[in-house]
């Protein structure tokens, strides 16, 4: 028979993983961030949006090649059909990715060839470092790139493209400044999606290598700036992803409002779930039954994957009508785990009010004894010398 406490940590371990049971279900876009992951716009959509499963590889760019190798050991996969297998699009970020062995360049070669991998970099020093000197060279669609220059700037987007970024430029995202560039030259046969305003060369640039099985591949001039920035560009995050979606061949955004706002709310349950999980481990660290909140938040979990097969099957009324009914018990399950989390406060401090009391209340006595009534002292014959 298990004890209370050990049922309880079955079902807090439950509900840490039931959010991926329906990744098995439903058809969700495998990423892989690796480079400057901190700020990285397609680190936090990956995070953020059900649609995605994702792993990070933080790249320091100052860190020997000794230390990334041990690196590649903890984040990259070891083999060939590891990589095509497990992701449909790795985003660089000015991953300085030199120390890469020559099997693990010609595997990069090999899933973005023959593998459907696609790819979205941001060169910065990784272009002199990484892509010119070897193969990679042959899958990027640009044949140069110039220096940095800091300063503000703005995007044109070329309304003649496929309407993957057009319905964001009636929404006003052309108004939004970037803060770093950089001038990037297009290879023959490269598609231009959008051109620096001030001086009419490219800003983002994509085609397709040639392969068995080739995946798009795009190339930003310069890196992920304050233009991916969702604080700045309020709609970046669905820009980044009707990129994703178009190079992988899928139904782009059919509603964007009102994919936001249940984008939004998954943020909000998840973000709730996580208190919620933290008081309830601390509640139970101090010996509180808690295992009835911890069925009760079970309970909710387990229909979350419907609202995330509505939300990949872009029945976005489903999942916010899901999710809007949910919110009333969310937020009682929460009052609750507050009650219990102050219930067991108030024992704690009863506990240490008791100690501290009657340790306060011995000291008194002792000192009253010994020092007041002088019970332990006697009179001393005085002496002198004659």
């Amino acid at each position: 028979m298990f004890s209370s406490r050990t049922e309880t940590w079955v079902v807090l371990l439950f509900l840490l993983v039931s959010s991926q049971v329906h990744a098995s279900e439903v058809e969700r876009i495998s990423g892989m961030v690796i480079g400057c992951v901190g700020c990285n716009e397609f680190n936090l959509l990956f995070t953020r949006d059900p649609l995605f499963t994702y792993t990070v590889y933080p790249l320091p760019a100052d860190l020997p090649d000794r230390d990334k190798r041990k690196l590649d050991r903890v984040y990259y996969p070891r083999t060939r059909e590891n990589l095509v297998n497990t992701y449909d699009i790795i985003v660089f970020d000015d991953a300085r990715i030199q120390h890469f062995s020559t099997r693990q360049i010609h595997d990069l070669d090999h899933g973005f060839r023959e593998g459907g991998m696609s790819a979205i970099i941001a060169p910065v020093i990784m272009w002199s470092y990484v892509i010119q000197p070897t193969i990679l060279n042959e899958i990027v669609p640009i044949s140069d790139k110039g220096d940095v220059k800091f300063g503000p700037y703005y995007v044109a987007f070329r309304r003649e493209r496929d309407p993957v970024f057009l319905p964001f430029v009636e929404l006003g995202i052309e108004k939004h400044p970037g803060s770093q560039e950089s001038e990037i030259v297009a290879k023959q046969g490269a598609t231009v999606w959008a051109d620096l305003r001030s001086k009419q060369t490219p800003w983002l640039v994509s085609w397709t290598p040639g392969g068995g099985d080739p995946g798009m591949q795009w190339v930003l001039a310069h890196r992920f700036d304050d233009w991916w920035l969702e604080d700045n560009n309020p709609y970046a995050p669905d820009v980044a992803t009707n990129l994703i979606l178009y190079s992988l061949d899928r139904p782009l955004i059919a509603d964007i409002f009102s994919r936001r706002e249940a984008r939004r709310m998954f943020v909000s349950f998840h973000m709730q779930k996580s208190l919620i999980l933290s008081m309830i481990e601390w509640a139970d660290s101090f010996g509180a039954n808690t295992l009835v909140l911890s069925n009760r938040l079970t309970g909710l979990d387990e229909g979350m994957g419907k609202a995330v097969d509505s939300y990949l099957e872009q029945d976005y009324a489903s999942t916010i009508s899901f999710l809007q009914s949910i919110s009333p018990a969310v937020k009682e399950i929460a009052r609750d785990v507050i009650k219990l989390k102050d219930d067991a406060l108030t024992w704690v401090y009863l506990a240490e009010w008791l100690a501290v009391s009657g340790t306060s209340l011995a000291c008194a006595f002792a000192i009253w004894s010994l020092m007041v009534k002088r019970r332990a002292f006697r009179k001393v014959a005085t002496t002198r010398f004659v």
